[in-house]
């Protein structure tokens, strides 16, 4: 067996130890790839993200009130029946025309869906072979092509709809969502083989938390272009194209898919990463163990808590602005404060989980195993407990506050099931997280549903409301019980699939070898018995 031949004891049985720690420098070669993935990341993130405040800047007023227009215009009456004696303002739209990149665009509501949900047909579509890919080649290259793509793209975009109109940016987006697919399931596989076991909570916290910085930044920025008269809403796309391709470079420059690849790695740092000896420092094309992965329920225990954490975290992200406009009176989106409080709170909550589960490592004080269910827990139950009582509080102050401990804690999920991947096999963490990624995004497609089923056009309807929350409450309870049951924090077998195929080969080619001699030899002897 391959794996009988690597060092195991780096993560025992009982997962109550880790390997002693070897003397390195404080910063190395493996903080320079983290700090590079964390900025890949965060632009990432920017692109995905910006066109939510564009919108707003590049659609005309008439966009958002055909209805309201149409019943004026040709009943002389509002929806209350009012009777009006002449057109509202907003209902007035210029002629477009020209070919100014600035120009407004007489989107209606669902086209700007549309254009907004292409990024995730394209994102979620491509997961899985984006998964593969970051196996077969490391996790580098795939980065890089969709920071060159996500680039250009994004560059070019303020132009395409005045040649193609509505069509031609969704077909950008989609081409963002495909190319973006590889993030997150290369980001693992590199993890993998850079993240040593005593440091992975908090090198892995680092880098996915660009995810927060990202959203952070960019609703400021958009909101800041947009509003400018001089820069206007194309700026943003324009900012974030050249810093994609200005990560695109640095990446290049700078980045490795593994510790053997670094050029300037030092012999110490080496053997420290390699300590644990669970990950394949080369870039060996592994056969991915697919029967192995998708019959362990360890792999499903995480995969069904993925499923439970994105759901209530799009939760929050999607549908909370419209809960606090029409039931607490607040519109979150126009208040820079409170849009961005509850991702400052994530942000720095995800470092302090990432130190706190190290600490506990490297001091004995929990295993592994325990760390993950644990933090789990406080980022799915603890977090979901405290969206409850946002949702049962009608004062504001005391709902924003409920709303950010929510999702500080909801960041317990990033020493829980998120890096769960790298404990049960390094070698195959990016195929995993391809997985589990790629169905966390279709379960967050119920979300809407739920909301549209259950609220309906009754959006200052507070128990409705409860429901909805109620209803994601117990799915992340259901999900994180699961992880709880089946979570395992010892390295598989199956991680080291590769090198046992290997030494099955090395043994039977060993056999043929001996047969063959003991062929010979017979044959020798049967012609020497004919001569005598």
């Amino acid at each position: 067996m391959g794996f009988d031949k690597v060092v195991y004891s780096s993560v025992a049985e009982n997962n109550a130890k880790v390997p002693p720690a070897l003397k390195v420098k404080a910063f190395g070669a493996r903080h320079i790839q983290v700090l590079m993935l964390m900025i890949c990341l965060t632009v990432a993130i920017s692109i995905r993200a910006q066109l939510s405040v564009s919108m707003v800047a590049m659609t005309s007023s008439r966009a958002f009130n055909h209805t309201f227009c149409d019943q004026i215009m040709n009943n002389g009456t509002s929806p209350e029946g009012n009777i009006t004696e002449k057109v509202s303002e907003s209902c007035k739209v210029e002629d477009i025309k020209g070919w100014s990149v600035y120009r407004k665009y007489d989107w209606d509501k669902p086209t700007q869906e549309m254009i907004m949900f292409a990024f995730f047909v394209g994102y979620t579509s491509m997961m899985l072979p984006m998964g593969v890919i970051a196996q077969k080649f490391g996790g580098k290259v795939p980065i890089m092509v969709a920071l060159l793509v996500s680039g250009v793209t994004s560059i070019i975009s303020p132009w395409v709809p005045i040649f193609s109109g509505w069509i031609g940016l969704c077909a950008i987006r989609l081409v963002q969502g495909m190319t973006q697919a590889a993030f997150y399931p290369s980001i693992h596989t590199t993890l993998g083989k850079w993240a040593p076991l005593c440091e992975r909570g908090r090198l892995s916290s680092y880098v996915y938390s660009g995810s927060q910085l990202g959203t952070i930044l960019v609703f400021q920025i958009s909101g800041v272009f947009a509003g400018s008269p001089s820069l206007g809403w194309p700026a943003t796309f324009w900012l974030c194209g050249v810093l994609s391709l200005v990560c695109c470079g640095l990446l290049g420059w700078l980045g490795a898919a593994t510790p053997q690849a670094h050029p300037n790695i030092t012999a110490e740092e080496m053997a420290f990463i390699m300590q644990d000896g669970n990950a394949d420092m080369g870039l060996k094309k592994c056969a991915t163990p697919w029967k192995h992965i998708l019959t362990s329920t360890a792999v499903w225990g995480l995969v069904a808590s993925h499923a439970g954490s994105a759901a209530g975290y799009l939760l929050v992200l999607t549908e909370t602005p419209t809960y606090m406009s029409h039931i607490l009176g607040v519109d979150i989106k126009k208040n820079g404060v409170y849009s961005s409080l509850p991702y400052i709170a994530m942000y720095m909550m995800a470092l302090f989980f990432g130190f706190l589960s190290d600490f506990m490592v490297n001091r004995k004080i929990m295993s592994v195993v325990n760390i993950r269910r644990t933090c789990n827990t406080i980022g799915m139950v603890v977090s979901a407990i405290f969206m409850l009582g946002f949702s049962y509080t009608k004062t504001t102050w005391l709902a924003l506050v409920l709303l950010v401990i929510s999702l500080g804690l909801h960041s317990g999920v990033h020493v829980g099931f998120h890096i769960n991947h790298i404990d049960l096999a390094p070698n195959f963490a990016g195929p995993i997280m391809a997985i589990g990624n790629m169905i966390a995004n279709l379960t967050g497609l119920l979300i809407p549903v739920i909301v549209s089923n259950v609220v309906k056009d009754d959006v200052k309807n507070q128990q409705r409301w409860q429901i909805v929350f109620i209803i994601l409450a117990a799915f992340q309870f259901v999900t994180n019980a699961i992880f709880v049951i089946f979570v395992k924090g010892n390295v598989q077998p199956w991680n080291f699939y590769e090198s046992e195929q290997t030494d099955q080969e090395d043994d039977r080619k060993e056999e043929f070898k001996v047969l063959k001699e003991k062929t010979k030899s017979l044959v020798k002897e049967k012609d020497a018995l004919e001569n005598k």
